[in-house]
């Protein structure tokens, strides 16, 4: 009788996921000391653990999607005529019964019927999924639930959530990579390699495996481009050890407090440039079922959308940073002081989905911001005997001071829609650090 517990079951025939792999590469030599190497590598992880909820709020075929539709039809009425924030049926012109709302609503106060500003505010905003799951467990309906059919929104009215543990997940990924390498010669060591990769999901995973489909009505449409995808990715690290000093090319003999001072020096590098995570963006309305709301695309209404990842990028202007162009934004600020105060996206370009529709926007179709760093470092050893020597090494991480924005996923009408507030990465700043070694 506690609708907050719920339920959890195994499939009996739960197996233990497995990846398929396979790679394919040619190597050559191309000079001496240089090796490049071209592969095709992929895997396809099948059987992966997902935990499904089956209770799902059901807002179709009980009818109860067209009485939410009404409902709102009520509500406009009402206050077009000056009869307050209600969706109750007060017999004006185009007026209609709801008898759904009616009978769960009997005996209740108005603030817990028809006068609810929550449930006004699922009317405006299209949310038949989250006044539907309120309707289906909050505990003020449920002695009028018993007016209805016991599955008359979910499949088992006793339990919060029906899980069960399966093997329905998937990814595969396939990439096509480069490398070059140069074996230490001639004090210069040198890799680099370049991947161009897609991975394909229909779960993100999590700790507890539980990861409901956006609809069970078509588990096809969950099928996306992974959240920890990168298409591209270039990677490099390079030693050049320089030719000067004993044993060297240059200064390996004469003075030898000249030869010590030019002695010994080594540079290095990594080189690390990716293009961004993928980017949704959404509506945050639960207008199919109550799972949906993190997950319900934007509807894409006056503008394609080609024209808007064109339009997706880093731009920077003296109100802030946005991750799309600032002609799409409605921007403004304080007359004072200049500050940004809000900059939405205008109007009649993207819109929320109708109730009982998810939105048109693609999943994860739209690369973030892209990382890139170069991390250097300075080395000095001077030499007493060939085993006993000292060393200054000075690190330099993000050498070039080069910000990397941070960004995830926008909601398509929020006043600061695509900001960017944040940096990524650990080195978010040119770090310095010096360490010095004595080795004997």
């Amino acid at each position: 009788i506690n609708t907050g517990n719920g339920l959890w079951t195994f499939d009996p025939n739960l197996r233990v996921p497995y990846v398929q792999q396979w790679s394919f590469g040619l190597e050559r030599e191309i000079g001496r000391g240089w090796v490049i190497e071209a592969r095709y590598v992929g895997n396809h992880a099948i059987k992966i653990y997902r935990a499904v909820n089956f209770n799902e709020v059901n807002v179709f075929e009980n009818g109860f999607l067209s009485e939410f539709n009404n409902a709102k039809k009520n509500l406009d009425i009402n206050l077009a005529n000056g009869k307050g924030n209600t969706f109750i049926n007060n017999g004006l012109a185009g007026q209609v019964a709801l008898p759904i709302f009616s009978s769960l609503f009997a005996g209740l106060a108005a603030g817990s019927g028809f006068g609810n500003s929550t449930f006004v505010n699922n009317l405006n905003l299209g949310n038949v999924g989250a006044t539907a799951n309120t309707l289906a467990f909050s505990t003020t309906y449920k002695a009028n639930r018993a007016n209805l059919a016991p599955n008359f929104f979910v499949a088992n009215p006793n339990a919060a959530f029906a899980r069960l543990l399966t093997n329905a997940s998937f990814s595969n990924y396939n990439s096509a990579q480069i490398e070059l390498r140069r074996r230490m010669s001639h004090g210069l060591y040198l890799q680099a390699g370049y991947t161009f990769a897609k991975n394909i999901t229909d779960s993100e995973g999590s700790q507890s495996t539980l990861e409901d489909y956006r609809t069970l009505r078509n588990i096809r449409i969950d099928r996306h481009r992974a959240g920890f995808d990168q298409t591209h990715r270039f990677i490099g690290n390079f030693i050049y050890e320089l030719p000067f000093g004993t044993g060297r090319r240059w200064l390996n003999s004469g003075f030898a407090p000249l030869r010590k001072i030019a002695e010994g020096w080594q540079i290095g590098g990594i080189i690390n440039w990716q293009s961004g995570q993928p980017v949704s963006i959404y509506s945050s309305r639960s207008t199919l079922n109550a799972a949906n709301a993190g997950l319900n695309p934007a509807n894409l209404v006056g503008i394609t959308f080609d024209q808007l990842r064109d339009n997706m990028g880093v731009y920077k202007t003296p109100q802030g940073v946005f991750f799309i162009n600032p002609s799409l934004l409605n921007i403004t600020t304080d007359p004072v002081t200049g500050k940004l105060i809000n900059a939405p996206l205008k109007d009649g370009l993207l819109a929320a989905p109708a109730a009982g529709t998810f939105g048109n926007m693609p999943r994860n179709n739209i690369n973030g911001p892209g990382f890139a760093q170069v991390d250097m470092n300075v080395v000095k050893r001077v030499f007493f005997t060939e085993r006993r020597y000292f060393e200054l090494k000075v690190n330099f991480l993000n050498a070039f001071n080069h910000p990397n924005f941070a960004f995830t996923s926008a909601i398509f009408d929020d006043p600061n829609f695509t900001r960017i507030s944040g940096l990524r990465g650990n080195n978010t700043y040119r770090n310095i650090n010096f360490i010095l070694t004595i080795s004997f």
